[in-house]
């Protein structure tokens, strides 16, 4: 039997989750960095080629702050269950059907591609996620021939000039945490035009040209390292600059790209390196680390003494009943979806996906609901606010503890013997 996209990607629930998204991002991510998010057009047809490290995260961000609707494709297994399959379309997701995952006939695929041509005749973006496979590993894997066929499928038969494939990349710091940082990186466009009359010659060779030029866009757009046994530096070099270069904790979201060409320049470096100059720099860092380790010190708090300063202790006495009340109140919210993913998650790029899942569902559908219908039915204004206040408070209770942790971290460098000899073994590490 012929498969069929049900309900066509309704998207009914789409424009509320993109709402309330903005709620989820600024609670998951301590920071966001977005570069060139007016780099995807709203009114041209765009194949958005984008990178897949975690489950779920991934469509959220780039949901949440590009502009555009975006129609994801993601795994059919999902929509197996009706109450899946109905939710995943009303938020504008659609099934790719692979081998892998137990599905035979191409019946399947044809129609999910013929969907794809569809929205790209009216001018619509469709995410795809080009490795086929999400992982956190610090390196962009050979794109799947999907995003080709659809993309030379629907210029023959629409032959749209504006037609494009826009790499797009979540860069994360770890990737299997809440309060992580996340980088969003858009990049420059690919016209499928410019490969058609090449295409008419030789399908499979213009195939495999785009796919490489894909994948090395997204190579640009991503923290991509050659060899990934050199991974374990990188995280350590990494580390070190973002400690060099911490900005302030709010605003949440920040617009430029100062942050990811910083890290892209030292992964860069690394790719050039010789194995030699990799040794030598891996030795001095994981010395500085083991050192900072025993020490009981954060990187961070070590190079910036400016974040101990007295004149910040005053704002956290005025900060702390609030943040004592947001803590209490938020802590069935994440010890729930602290439960459910200890108990659910096997692999790493679920960890963030199933935290947040669980923990916007759980308080969106019934903690707050419930502190609000308890507010309403006590007839007291003040638990009404306290009720609908509880988003902030929460949000709240995170930003003053992560200031909280900056600020005693920088007075424990300041006055910690092993200040000097830590700042001089710094001093010895350039790549």
């Amino acid at each position: 039997m012929k498969f069929s996209l049900r309900h066509q990607s309704s998207g009914k629930i789409y424009p509320y989750m993109v709402q309330t998204g903005h709620l989820m991002m600024r609670g998951l991510f301590r920071k966001i960095y977005i570069h060139n998010r007016k780099g995807v057009p709203t009114d041209k047809p765009v194949l958005l080629a984008a990178n897949h490290p975690t489950a779920f995260v991934d469509p959220c961000v780039l949901c949440t702050f590009l502009e555009p609707p975006l129609y994801n494709m993601t795994r059919g297994d999902i929509f197996r269950k009706r109450f899946f399959r109905m939710f995943m379309e009303g938020i504008n997701m659609f099934p790719v059907f692979r081998a892998k995952d137990g599905y035979v006939g191409r019946d399947r695929n044809d129609e999910v591609f013929e969907f794809c041509r569809q929205n790209l005749s009216k001018n619509r973006v469709v995410t795809i996620y080009v490795e086929g496979e999400h992982h956190l590993d610090r390196c962009v894997k050979p794109v799947q021939k999907g995003i080709m066929r659809i993309a030379f499928g629907t210029y023959e038969k629409y032959h749209l000039e504006e037609l494009q494939i826009i790499p797009a990349a979540c860069n994360y710091t770890y990737g299997d945490r809440p309060r992580d940082e996340v980088i969003l990186n858009i990049g420059a466009p690919i016209y499928v035009r410019d490969y058609w009359e090449e295409y008419q010659a030789d399908p499979t060779g213009a195939i495999n040209r785009l796919g490489a030029d894909i994948r090395e866009a997204l190579k640009k757009v991503t923290l991509h390292l050659d060899d990934l046994a050199d991974s374990p530096l990188a995280d350590q070099l990494l580390t070190l600059d973002r400690a060099e270069h911490a900005g302030s904790l709010f605003p949440v979201v920040e617009f430029g790209n100062q942050r990811f060409v910083s890290e892209k320049a030292i992964c860069d470096k690394i790719n050039a390196a010789s194995p030699a100059a990799k040794q030598e720099v891996a030795s001095a860092t994981s010395h500085f680390f083991e050192r900072l380790q025993l020490a009981g010190l954060d990187a961070g708090a070590l190079l910036h003494p400016e974040w101990g300063h007295w004149s910040r202790l005053p704002l956290f006495l005025l900060g702390f009943l609030p943040f004592l009340l947001g803590y209490l109140t938020s802590l069935p919210v994440i010890k729930v979806a602290q439960y459910v993913t200890r108990k659910v998650v096997k692999k790493r790029e679920f960890l963030s996906s199933v935290h947040l899942g669980v923990a916007y569902f759980f308080a969106i559908l019934l903690y707050y609901p419930a502190w609000l219908l308890a507010g309403v039915l006590s007839h007291n204004p003040w638990w009404i606010a306290l009720a609908l206040s509880l988003p902030a408070l929460g949000w709240f209770s995170m930003f003053f503890r992560e200031n909280w942790a900056r600020w005693s971290g920088a007075r424990r460098a300041l006055r910690h013997p092993e200040r000097d000899n830590l700042l001089a073994l710094r001093q010895k590490i350039d790549l």
